[in-house]
């Protein structure tokens, strides 16, 4: 068992006492921002301050008391230095005993480094991106893609079994509107102007696509540039535009388990059975000659329609079915990730999984926040109906894959996120995705340069560990001590934001240690725990950056 397992396990013994209602599972050890709180810190005297009825400093003296007798007549005895309370706060230093065997472990685990069973296995199903097929993958469709496939990989790490689902929205007004967009870009490419309609879609890209369909079929539907073409000009659409966001995605290092179809969802009859259960469980009424589901029976704000008078279905009905059956496969949860303007959705599909007799805490809907792109300092104004607006694949010619997705989550996903495209292209110190391989790719050198060197050759058995005393490598062992606490924080969160701030403070503290210490010297014992302290620091940048879905390069 891992240290900080230990020491997880060892604080719910001290606290269960004091509040047998913690539920045990959420007592465990932080990693502390501020290093003079030690390896690890609990704020947990906070919670319980209220009950005990003293303050929280007093509480956290009393549960150091009760850790110190314990942590004495235990495996960790001589991997503890100490633990003190500390402004209501409970915090543990490691000894160096202790650091130094988790320097050993990184080096024998290498890519496992970081996993863990946390997830026995349970199913999680991730939706995201969902953009409609009407045009390219914008920036902001981009970060959910970013975000979601970082949190696939995330949970996948923790011991789950991760399910990236892209539900397309392939029927609708939208799609109407595509449709008719494409006729008249079709018939301005053959010389004949036709209205173009109010609400359609004007991106430049449809020019291309236009441009495909004569390929396909010249000027047969010329004179069809009616009602009667446009399920042809629908298909031919969809198509396109589908190719284009699935060649994004697979660029993007993205490969989706499943696309999902609103209109496989309604042949299917999956929408129809959905409806039925619903009006079984009294949850569907008829008013003005619509089909009511009657949310506010279940939180909403306002009855909702789910079939208007002329038999249309609006875009909660397919929705319904989809999380009807995603239930129905049996995933332990479910999680959405949306844009804001999907903000307002949420109560009503929670509310429909609750009328379906579903249990609605198992689904975890996420805003994943806009995104601005700016140039030169200044911002680059993006209106997808008019056409004014960078798409993803874009980002990705000017930038990179590893650039782009590192810059998508280095925020939390409910900040607003500034795109800095100058920063992310430059082979700078501030360039965070950059710092990091750099480090990656410094530290490999340095193995290359010391496997070559024939002394090295001639040592045997492990190195001594015990040399690694100085500052700089205490700050660095610790950090690679944290870096399983931090997967398992992303994974509890569903946020991988904070593997890009652990990783950017990883590479600093590397990048201190080479700068005022020689790894390879004269001092052969020293140079040889200097290299396994290195060469563990490029395990966890290496495995850190996979799960974030960028490249670990050998050379810059």
């Amino acid at each position: 068992m891992r240290v900080d397992d230990q020491l997880n396990e060892l604080l719910r013994q001290a606290v269960g006492p004091l509040d047998p209602t913690i539920e045990p599972a959420s007592l465990r050890w932080e990693v502390p921002k501020d290093p003079t709180f030690g390896d690890l810190s609990s704020p947990i005297s906070f919670r319980l301050a209220s009950k005990q009825g003293q303050a929280p400093q007093q509480l956290a003296e009393r549960l150091v008391t009760v850790l110190q007798d314990t942590v004495r007549r235990s495996p960790l005895d001589g991997l503890v230095e100490r633990l003190e309370a500390k402004r209501g706060f409970v915090n543990v230093f490691l000894s160096q005993q202790a650091l130094t065997q988790i320097l050993a472990q990184i080096n024998r685990a290498t890519h496992q480094y970081g996993t863990s069973r946390l997830g026995q296995g349970k199913a999680v199903l991730i939706e995201f991106v969902s953009a409609n097929p009407t045009g390219p993958l914008s920036v902001a469709h981009g970060r959910q893609a970013a975000v979601g496939d970082a949190l696939a990989r995330v949970l996948g790490a923790q011991g789950y079994r991760v399910v990236r689902e892209y539900f397309l929205n392939d029927e609708g007004r939208q799609i109407e509107l595509l449709g008719r967009s494409l006729q008249a870009r079709y018939a301005e490419f053959l010389g004949q102007a036709i209205p173009f309609p109010e609400e359609g879609y004007r991106g430049a890209y449809l020019y291309e696509v236009a441009k495909a369909f004569h390929t396909r079929y010249g000027a047969r539907f010329l004179d069809q540039l009616d009602d009667s073409s446009l399920s042809r000009f629908v298909a031919f659409g969809i198509e396109a535009i589908l190719r284009e966001i699935q060649q994004d995605l697979i660029r993007f290092r993205l490969r989706f388990d499943r696309w999902v179809s609103q209109r496989w969802l309604r042949t299917s009859g999956r929408i129809d059975r959905a409806l039925v259960t619903l009006k079984r469980r009294g949850a569907l009424y008829e008013q003005d000659d619509a089909l009511w589901f009657a949310s506010t029976k279940f939180g909403d704000d306002k009855d909702r329609v789910v079939q208007k008078r002329t038999g249309e279905l609006t875009y909660l009905a397919p929705d319904i079915a989809y999380h009807h059956w995603k239930f129905e496969r049996g995933f332990s949860q479910l999680v959405n990730l949306w844009g804001p303007d999907h903000h307002g959705y949420i109560p009503r599909l929670v509310a429909s999984v609750q009328a379906l007799g579903l249990p609605a805490e198992r689904l975890v809907i996420r805003i994943v926040q806009l995104v601005t792109l700016s140039r030169h300092g200044k911002p680059i104004p993006m209106s997808k109906r008019q056409g004014e607006f960078v798409t993803l694949g874009e980002v990705l010619d000017e930038v990179g894959v590893d650039a782009t997705r590192f810059f998508y989550l280095m925020r939390t996903l409910d900040s607003h996120l500034e795109f800095d495209l100058d920063l992310a292209k430059a082979k700078v110190q501030e360039n965070p995705v950059y710092y990091v391989q750099y480090a990656h790719a410094r530290i490999w050198s340095i193995l290359t340069y010391a496997s070559q060197q024939l002394s090295w050759r001639k040592r045997r058995g492990p190195a001594d560990l015990s040399r690694l005393a100085e500052p700089e490598e205490r700050l660095l062992l610790r950090q690679l001590f944290q870096f399983p606490m931090v997967v398992r924080l992303c994974a509890q969160s569903l946020d991988p934001h904070g593997l890009t701030i652990y990783l950017q403070k990883l590479a600093e503290l590397f990048h201190v240690f080479y700068t005022q210490h020689r790894v390879v010297s004269e001092d052969i014992p020293l140079s040889r725990a200097r290299l396994a302290l290195v060469h563990a620091t490029q395990w966890v940048l290496a495995n850190g950056l996979g799960l974030l879905g960028v490249s670990a390069p050998k050379r810059m």
